[in-house]
C-alpha cells in the first residue's frame, strides 16, 4: 500500500493508494515463507528520514516500520510502502519543506521511484523532482 503524506504547518494529509495484489492468497498473507517488508518515513529535527522493517504480514511490517521511526525519536511516522512480493519498494521525499512523502514499488529502485512519483500525481500533490530516496528494500 502506498501512502502519500503532505505536511503544511500542523496539517497532515494522508491519501491511501490501492495495494498491490498477488495471486493465490488474501491480502497481507505471506506465502512460501516470504517475509513482508515495509519502508517508511518520519521527521526528526526538521529533517525527513527513512526506515525499513519486516514482519510476517504487510500490516505487521507496516506497524514495525512506524514503531522503528517512533523509537528513533521521529514524529509524523508513516509506512509509505509494504510488500511481500519480489519487488523493490521505496519511500521518497524532498527536503524542500513541503513535507510530501510517497511510497512506490517496482522491479528496480528506479522503477519504484517512478511509481512513487505516479502516486503523488494521482493524489494531485507535487513532489520536487530532486526528491531523494529516504529508504528502500529490494528482494
Amino acid at each position: 500500500m502506498a501512502w502519500i503524506r503532505g505536511v503544511s504547518a500542523a496539517l497532515l494529509c494522508m491519501v491511501a493508494m490501492a495495494a498491490p495484489a498477488w495471486a493465490d492468497g488474501p491480502g497481507g498473507v505471506v506465502d512460501s515463507g516470504a517475509v513482508s517488508r515495509a519502508v517508511g518515513s518520519g521527521v526528526r529535527d526538521g529533517t525527513l528520514i527513512g526506515f525499513t522493517a519486516t514482519g510476517p504480514t504487510n500490516d505487521l511490517a507496516a506497524s514495525a516500520v512506524v514503531a522503528a521511526c517512533q523509537g528513533a525519536g521521529a514524529t509524523e511516522c508513516t509506512s509509505d510502502e509494504e510488500s511481500n512480493d519480489a519487488v523493490c519498494i521505496v519511500s521518497l521525499g524532498a527536503d524542500d519543506g513541503s513535507g510530501v512523502v510517497s511510497g512506490g514499488a517496482g522491479p528496480t529502485v528506479e522503477a519504484a521511484r517512478d511509481d512513487a512519483f505516479a502516486h503523488v500525481g494521482a493524489a494531485h500533490l507535487t513532489l520536487a523532482p530532486n526528491a531523494r530516496i529516504l529508504a528502500s528494500s529490494c528482494v
